[in-house]
């Protein structure tokens, strides 16, 4: 570069910032050469055995370029950890443990971390191609798995849904209320993951379906919707002619998750609402309204409840749960394989639950037939909270 006045500008000169870093090429000359004798046969033509620097020692070929490698079952290892949220240093630190020393392994932790940037290379650049295929695969092999997706004009996937056959037993057995959760911003393409939460009866959370959007627009949650309902055939039965109605959302609310109203008041306005929607013979709400001294904050509003009522529990588990699937630096394959990781924890413990309810009896607090009776036909997990 050069001023104004043709001059050279040493100040506007390029600086090339060099890495300090060793290198292994010393212009060593120590070779072997061979020529074919008849085409089968070779003989040594030219042989120079010095070396210009010292020789590795055997305990040091670990270091060494040309001695590290991975294997395939070690690079198998590396991308099924990282389906368990263990990075390549994580796994690389129990293959150490595996192989009882550092040396045996073979390899260094740069090494398994190179390996894990390449892949997610490779992967990135098909990624939304794989998952697709994937899933198609799986709706072709089985019938009840669900799975619907749309695309831009450009052919970039923009929306997803699917629900595997567990899910949609989920449903059909605890689907009378479901929650949806949409705070998830997952993977590098910032699209929002979407779960449909149901409670099942250990009170625990599982989930029904799942969607990915690209972007929170009115067209997208409509979409996303609309394949809920046709994967499952029906709505929720709980609440379904009122999902709409803001002033309905917005009253019982108003009344149910305050203390600031007493409880002759919580009651007026309860017949109120139950009477203008015409849920007065509705059973679920009339038992609900009977245990009203159990539950009502207003019935508790001169006791100190210490944090009790958690109206985003719910969420803030399944965030706990899911885990790595809010990275943002996820791929949508490795976020699909942390995803199934997870429902396959979830049906485990519901299994485990299962199991326990079935074979084992809780310590009774008295004789009555009432509690023989709740321990008979309640979970243990809601009977413990009765």
């Amino acid at each position: 570069m050069y001023d104004s006045k043709g001059d050279c500008n040493e100040s506007s000169k390029p600086y090339y910032k060099r890495r300090k870093r060793p290198t292994i090429r010393c212009g060593c000359r120590a070779h072997i050469q061979l020529k074919s004798v008849d085409g089968d046969f070779f003989e040594v033509d030219d042989f120079v055995e010095g070396h210009n620097h010292r020789m590795v020692a055997d305990s040091d070929m670990q270091f060494v370029r040309s001695a590290r490698k991975l294997t395939h079952v070690q690079e198998e290892a590396i991308y099924e950890l990282s389906n368990m949220n263990l990075g390549p240093f994580k796994a690389f630190n129990l293959m150490r443990t595996q192989y009882v020393g550092f040396e045996k392994v073979g390899a260094t932790k740069d090494d398994c971390k190179n390996f894990k940037q390449g892949l997610n290379c490779y992967i990135g650049e098909y990624d939304a191609e794989m998952i697709v295929h994937r899933l198609c695969a799986r709706k072709t092999f089985s019938s009840d798995y669900s799975f619907e997706y749309d695309v831009n004009d450009d052919r970039e996937l923009i929306r997803m849904f699917w629900a595997d056959e567990t899910s949609k037993s989920n449903y059909l057995a605890f689907g009378d209320i479901i929650s949806f959760n949409a705070t998830f911003k997952t993977n590098k393409y910032k699209m929002v993951f979407v779960p449909f939460t149901a409670i099942d009866n250990h009170c625990h959370s599982v989930t029904v379906g799942a969607g990915l959007l690209a972007s929170e627009t009115i067209e997208s949650y409509t979409w996303l919707l609309q394949m809920l309902l046709k994967s499952f055939g029906h709505a929720p039965k709980v609440g379904a002619d009122l999902c709409n109605n803001e002033d309905f959302k917005s009253r019982p609310c108003n009344i149910v998750w305050t203390n600031s109203i007493s409880p002759l008041e919580f009651e007026e306005k309860w017949q109120a609402i139950m009477v203008e929607f015409e849920l007065d013979k509705n059973k679920c709400l009339t038992d609900m309204y009977e245990i009203r001294f159990d539950w009502i904050p207003a019935f508790y509003r001169d006791e100190i409840l210490s944090g009790l009522i958690r109206t985003t529990s719910r969420s803030e588990s399944e965030n706990h749960f899911l885990g790595k699937a809010t990275n943002s630096q996820l791929v949508l394959v490795e976020f699909f394989n942390h995803f199934d990781f997870c429902m396959k924890i979830q049906r485990y413990n519901g299994r485990r639950c299962d199991h326990d309810s079935r074979y084992t009896y809780p310590q009774l607090e008295t004789r009555s037939y009432l509690e023989r009776e709740a321990v008979r036909i309640y979970r243990r997990a809601m009977f413990n909270d009765l």
